[in-house]
């Protein structure tokens, strides 16, 4: 067995990580995203509001093979074991054993490779990328262009963050701007591009603002930094996490490929530590940084003997650590407070709970996409999720969903309060409740845009434009939904702590766009307030939200 295993050590290395993740990805139940993502592939298109479609198509082809947990996360760990191949043909110098011992430390790579999310296909698409910049630096043919035009499509297609890897790679090598070639294949990019930005353009680049500026919060936080630096070390790890990133920083890098891995690295790290003095900055949107951490590491560990075995002694552990971690995904095990934000366990018993209250009625979730995808995939019942002034929009503010479920009774489920006659409580502990609602609306796809205000002495001059999908405009004409009032939610912080009445509503009938304005009391101490605007529903202090946050100045 050994003498095979050293001669075909490459075939052992990559055969085990397979099946390791084909385990895995059979036996542990979805995670949230996953769910959100799966609802994806039930409604194909262009774009959707927060990735473009990648991870969807991916979901989509393997839920076609296998109609479980395994079909969703099938061309996820295919993807991420091809980045690791990809990513090793990188190598100008080669330790096989050292190359695997990196991956062996990569925590992330061997649990989260698994999971079907944007930043799998990301891994695979960045290798591709470099390694086709890589023969496009040494010849630049024609052929050459064309490969690094489609493999920029394919990351663009896949998740935003391909913008930076274009532009920390551009200020690595700025000579390639004399070239014509380099603009030829981001112009073939943009061109296999445009049926995503035609998508983002028709939905009011609703991408564009959620990234840029609703997703931030409005304050820094110190621990938003911390964790970050934290997180880095930990996916990068857990144990020789520091190690890795060390020799990645270390390195001479002496190819134009080596130094375009090393301007990704820092450039990723330093750009969303940066990010996080705006708001939360999560752990994963460094993954595109992974294959330079491995390239770089693995080459300045290749001429130090010491630290190189430092990496070997941990490795057992590190093995050991995330065996337990699989064991755990997929086993039965009971609540405890140590598994950190358990997404992995109960879903079924979840689903089963809710699908037995409701009695086959259509469930509305509120202020959650998470549990509505979790019970849809679980129970297999479409689910719609209500998100107003207290949560965010997401996808499910544009999938037809909303309007199948107006004037219908429904079950509503959300946190707990006096309102609910059913009371949950979740495997993590939180307290949630559910009632029957036996008239549902809400009119989450109404859209408030070109806001405008002005206070007038104690009072605030609003001017906006309201987007009603056509399907919508027959509601408005009967009661109650012609009674929809539109509500101005005040933040402090993060939180709304007030909703103030506009007294203006929702009225069309006939013209799916038309303006509105109205004057209405200012109920406000002075200073400056973030707002969004919202439309009432069916249930009482939840109306939809219905715009960007935009911002109010009170004298």
């Amino acid at each position: 067995m050994r003498a095979f295993l050293l001669k075909y050590h490459r075939v052992a290395f990559y055969s085990a990580w397979l099946l390791l993740h084909f385990i895995q990805a059979f036996h542990t139940e979805l995670f949230d995203d996953e769910a959100y993502y799966w609802v994806y592939s039930k409604f194909p298109e262009w774009g959707y509001f927060d990735h473009p479609p990648m991870i969807a198509l991916l979901i989509k082809a393997g839920y076609s093979l296998f109609q479980n947990e395994l079909g969703v996360r099938l061309f996820a760990f295919l993807f991420t074991t091809a980045a690791l191949f990809v990513t090793e043909l990188l190598l100008e110098r080669k330790n096989p054993f050292l190359f695997y011992a990196i991956c062996g430390s990569l925590a992330l790579a061997q649990i989260g490779g698994l999971i079907a999310a944007p930043d799998s296909p990301l891994m695979l698409f960045v290798a591709l990328f470099f390694y086709a910049y890589k023969k496009f630096t040494e010849r630049m043919t024609l052929l050459n262009t064309v490969w690094v035009g489609l493999v920029i499509a394919a990351m663009f297609y896949t998740k935003y963050h391909a913008l930076l890897i274009l532009l920390f790679t551009a200020l690595s090598n700025l000579k390639l701007l004399k070239h014509w070639q380099p603009y030829a294949a981001c112009l073939i990019a943009l061109v296999l591009f445009l049926p995503h930005i035609y998508w983002q353009y028709e939905n009011g680049y609703p991408s564009l603002l959620f990234h840029l500026f609703e997703r931030n919060a409005p304050g820094y936080d110190p621990l938003n930094t911390l964790e970050f630096v934290g997180g880095q070390m930990l996916i990068a790890g857990p144990l020789t996490g520091w190690l890795l990133i060390f020799a990645a920083l270390r390195y001479k890098t002496t190819s134009d490929v080596e130094r375009a891995l090393r301007f990704v690295l820092i450039g990723f790290y330093a750009f969303f530590l940066l990010s996080t003095f705006r708001g939360n900055a999560e752990a994963n949107w460094t993954i595109p940084a992974f294959i330079g951490l491995i390239v770089l590491s693995h080459q300045y560990l290749l001429d130090r003997t010491k630290l190189r075995h430092l990496l070997y002694r941990f490795l057992p552990l590190t093995i050991t650590l995330v065996f337990i971690g699989r064991v755990i995904m997929f086993a039965n095990v009971p609540p405890a407070w140590w598994i950190f934000k358990d997404e992995f366990h109960g879903n079924k018993v979840f689903a089963k709970q809710i699908h037995t209250r409701a009695k086959d009625l259509p469930v509305v979730f509120l202020d959650t996409y998470q549990k509505p995808s979790k019970y849809w995939y679980y129970a297999g019942d479409t689910a719609l999720a209500l998100n107003t002034p207290t949560y965010r929009r997401n996808n499910y503010n544009y999938w037809p969903i909303e309007e199948n479920y107006i004037g219908r009774p429904a079950y509503v489920f959300g946190q707990y309060n006096e309102s609910f006659d059913d009371v949950f409580i979740l495997r993590s502990g939180e307290k949630n409740g559910g009632r029957f609602v036996p008239n549902y609306f809400s009119f989450s796809k109404v859209m408030i845009d070109n806001v405008e205000t002005e206070q007038v002495e104690k009072t605030l001059s609003l001017r906006f434009t309201i987007q009603t999908p056509v399907e919508y405009l027959k509601y408005f004409q009967q009661a109650p939904y012609d009674s929809s009032s539109v509500y101005m939610a005040i933040y402090k912080s993060d939180s709304v702590f007030q909703y103030i009445n506009t007294g203006l509503k929702v009225s069309a009938v006939d013209n799916p766009r038309e303006s509105q304005a109205g004057i209405f009391p200012l109920p406000l101490a002075p200073g400056t307030y973030n707002c969004k605007l919202a439309i009432s529903t069916c249930i009482p202090g939840k109306p939809s939200l219905n715009s960007s946050r935009f911002t109010i100045d009170v004298r």
